[in-house]
């Protein structure tokens, strides 16, 4: 076989694979950028026709028109000779999205210098790790969340608040870390039993989802005892946030199907970083030792952490 049937032979084959290839490819002119071939299945991708391809610059084909980036990255390409992107949107004639892997290089033919793009679909790969990773984010929120209340969990308070005072100290802000629970609780479930129980956990913790500022943290730390982190706030805001929870829950009535139980009392413990404590286990200690004196003073009642016991 001579040298001309060898390359009619070679080009022949390659065109066949071109033809057949499974994933768009773009041929460009590497001086002009402008398109002189793109095969089947790129046309079928995206719904233009080949004239709509064909004798156009890579950028001003619709499916890149809008991509800031082509005209620059062509630009990169000729100097780098290989540019790739691992997840990008193109826009089909109909108008809708392709997530699409792009890979471009340079090569001779004939002594002149072409860019190859090959452009492969990567849609379905790319639902596929949004719905793992919406998986994996549901996992991690049911993970932190109490069943119940629909507060957060003993195990997300372990994680954020070292976190938050951290932030808190570098800032040299406030941080109010409240210890809390309902007065009377095992005597109500004793008497009533758990249903009725249950409703009344839930229905605290809607009150404190709802009365609380977005940048607080409500946790169901165990039981009927809850902990509540307000960053950037003073004792005296604390106070007076947590007064307002309390003067509100002696005033809801809680119903359990037909039944409505007497009213809802807490005692409340409040501590202050760095003040009480510096790190997340001194100030839960302090908050807790301030809950255990509002029992003891006659409970339905707010008490603050005092570093020495008052004269």
């Amino acid at each position: 076989m001579d040298n001309v049937q060898k390359i009619k032979t070679s080009e022949l084959r390659y065109r066949r694979l071109f033809e057949a290839a499974q994933d768009g490819i773009l041929i460009l002119d590497a001086r002009t950028g402008a398109i002189t071939d793109v095969n089947p299945f790129l046309i079928k991708m995206l719904g233009y026709s080949r004239e709509e391809f064909v004798e156009k610059k890579l950028w001003e084909v619709g499916a890149f028109r809008d991509i800031k980036a082509s005209q620059e990255a062509f630009e990169a390409l000729q100097k780098n000779e290989y540019i790739r992107y691992e997840d990008l949107p193109l826009r089909a004639k109909n108008g809708r999205l392709v997530d699409v892997e792009f890979v471009s290089n340079v090569y001779l033919v004939g002594g002149e210098k072409v860019i190859q793009c090959n452009i492969r679909d990567i849609s379905e790969r790319k639902q596929a790790q949004d719905a793992l990773l919406k998986s994996q984010a549901l996992l991690r929120e049911q993970s932190v969340r109490d069943h119940l209340t629909g507060l957060f969990n003993r195990r997300y308070l372990d994680e954020t608040l070292p976190r938050e005072l951290h932030m808190a100290q570098r800032r040299k802000a406030p941080l109010c870390v409240v210890m809390l629970d309902l007065d009377g609780f095992k005597q109500f479930n004793d008497s009533f039993g758990h249903g009725p129980g249950d409703s009344l956990l839930r229905e605290f913790g809607r009150v404190l989802g709802e009365r609380l500022r977005k940048s607080d943290i409500s946790c169901r730390y165990g039981g009927d005892e809850f902990v509540l982190v307000l960053p950037d706030s003073s004792i005296a805001d604390t106070q007076e946030r947590v007064e307002q929870i309390r003067i509100f829950l002696k005033g809801l009535p809680i119903h359990y199907g037909e039944q409505v139980f007497g009213m809802l009392t807490l005692s409340a413990g409040i501590a202050q970083s760095p003040e009480h404590g510096t790190t997340a286990d001194e100030l839960l200690r302090a908050a807790d030792e301030a809950l255990y004196a509002a029992k003891q003073a006659g409970r339905d009642r707010i008490v603050i952490y005092q570093t020495e016991p008052p004269l």
